[in-house]
């Protein structure tokens, strides 16, 4: 790091440099001093000059020369400890500037300046030797939590442990740096093929896998990692640190706590992802939300009972852009709030308008996402809604999975409660694809399961999927809980499903998706 030396060496150069001038000027001045009182006889004339005046006294003079020379030595020398003493002050204080200018103060490691001043170093390095070096991108898994549950304290110790840890992993030519509140950037310097660094991304994530214990309690945290090799992934450190980042977010995307090393296509996804994200931000103020409607079918009556509600987004820029894709960017960037508040508000309005038209009994089936379920004020805002739409809450029903439950069952179970206090019904969707257990699926305060359409896909011709489907429904009705077969796209799986006991049924076979005006036909005259 040629800049941190310079400012290393720079005041002692200035020093010395402005001593030695200091000094070959007193010599300088001494010699001309001498040379002047040889020449010109300075003694003598000093002698001629005291006889003339007997009442000046030579001895006295040149005790007094002598004292003073003594005092001004004595001054000198002081002057020089005191400067000493200030070199060395100045010295302390240069060392705590470069600390703060350089150094992360809680871990002490590198900061996102001297990273990006060793990384260009390493770059050039690199370049010269023409050999590998690689980027590691660190964030850390379920930190906010930590920090929200135990304290600022104990995220400190959290993050200086992490620290620690993934240190003891590193070789000592290897830079560990924290670059943001729990963003880490290890460089490798020399890496001889690019599967040791899948090694050490190994490593680190199982360093940081035991408990963290502090206070008597235990907390537990991940790591996902973006990795970006020198020069294939980019030749600057910019381009390394940018296209690592993005892969530290596919490993999020992927489950967290894992690895992942960037390429093109992950460069082209995440500038799909901005894309979409910046269309996202104005498609509420421009209009382009829409809602459609699939109907749902009493298997009994073969008649339209209710419906789902669908969002569909169509953009200017992008065209029809499907919820799969937009939704969980909606919640990355935390929209989903503002989106799922409208297409609830908008789901009642619409089912509460076609109660007045004469089409009573419908029941409007609207998705939850996880996000939703988090936010304290969302049986408020559920509440709004059907109070706003003047909606019955018996004519209300909301769906979530067992993913959405299973990321967080306490809050998950304790959000159930107060929306079945409302008086509204609660779905679980795509039952049989998560990973809920029986003693969760027990407690769980909900009214109905859909069947995931991947069980019926294949029916009749599939035995175990039939199998797999009668399975469902017989544990379904033991717990007394109404069923829902989704993706009934067949005659034969129309017919399959109405000899169970299930008692809803919704797919192609019926009808798909629909706007509102297009669905009201289908109220009046079914086509199936």
């Amino acid at each position: 790091m040629p800049q941190i030396k310079k400012i290393n060496i720079l005041l002692p150069d200035l020093l010395r440099s402005r001593l030695i001038r200091e000094v070959i000027l007193i010599v300088l001045v001494a010699l001309l001093i001498f040379w002047f009182a040889q020449e010109y006889d300075a003694f003598e004339y000093l002698v001629e000059k005291s006889r003339k005046h007997e009442d000046w006294e030579l001895d006295e003079l040149f005790t007094l020369l002598m004292i003073s020379s003594f005092a001004f030595l004595f001054i000198t020398v002081r002057n020089g400890k005191y400067l000493k003493l200030e070199i060395k002050r100045r010295f302390h204080a240069e060392k705590e500037i470069r600390k703060l200018a350089f150094f992360d103060s809680l871990t002490g490691l590198p900061n996102r300046d001297l990273c990006n001043n060793r990384l260009e170093h390493i770059l050039v390095h690199a370049k010269r030797s023409q050999s590998l070096a690689a980027i590691l991108f660190i964030d850390l898994d379920s930190f906010k939590a930590v920090n929200d549950t135990y304290g600022h304290d104990a995220g400190d110790y959290v993050l200086k442990e992490t620290a620690t840890r993934m240190s003891e992993r590193l070789r000592s030519d290897d830079t560990l740096a924290r670059i943001a509140g729990d963003e880490f950037i290890i460089i490798l310097e020399t890496l001889p093929t690019a599967n040791s660094v899948s090694n050490l991304a190994e490593n680190l994530i199982e360093a940081i896998e035991p408990a963290f214990v502090f206070d008597g309690n235990e907390a537990y945290i991940g790591l996902s990692i973006g990795i970006a090799i020198y020069p294939t992934d980019g030749e600057t450190a910019e381009e390394l640190i940018k296209n690592s980042d993005t892969a530290m977010y596919h490993a999020k995307d992927s489950g967290k706590n894992t690895f992942r090393f960037f390429s093109s296509e992950l460069d082209q996804q995440a500038k799909t992802k901005l894309k979409i994200s910046n269309q996202l931000r104005q498609a509420m103020e421009l209009n382009e939300f829409t809602l459609h409607y699939q109907p749902i079918i009493d298997t009994g009556t073969n008649k339209i009972k209710g419906c789902e509600a669908l969002l569909r987004w169509n953009n200017a820029l992008l065209g029809s852009v499907p919820p799969d894709v937009f939704i969980p960017i909606a919640e990355d960037i935390g929209l989903i709030s503002v989106i799922g508040d409208w297409v609830l508000l908008q789901a009642c309005h619409q089912n509460k308008a076609w109660h007045d038209a004469g089409y009573k009994g419908l029941v409007m089936s609207v998705n939850m996402s996880v996000r939703q379920l988090e936010f304290e004020n969302f049986v408020t805002t559920v509440q709004d809604c059907l109070t706003k739409s003047k909606l019955d809450a018996n004519y209300l029903d909301l769906e979530l999975t067992e993913t959405t439950i299973m990321k967080n069952v306490d809050i998950a179970m304790l959000r159930l409660e107060q929306l079945k206090a409302l008086g509204l019904s609660i779905s679980l969707d795509d039952f049989g694809t998560g990973y809920s257990s029986m003693s969760y699926l027990c407690k769980l305060n909900i009214d109905r399961i859909k069947i995931d359409r991947s069980f019926i896909r294949y029916i009749p011709e599939n035995k175990e999927d039939i199998i797999t489907t009668k399975a469902i429904i017989s544990l379904a009705n033991n717990l007394n809980l109404k069923i829902t077969a989704e993706g009934i796209e067949t005659s034969e799986q129309k017919l399959f499903i109405e000899g169970t006991v299930v008692d809803s049924a919704q797919g192609f076979y019926y009808s798909k998706a629909v706007g509102a005006a297009e669905f009201e036909l289908l109220l009046k005259q079914p086509n199936w």
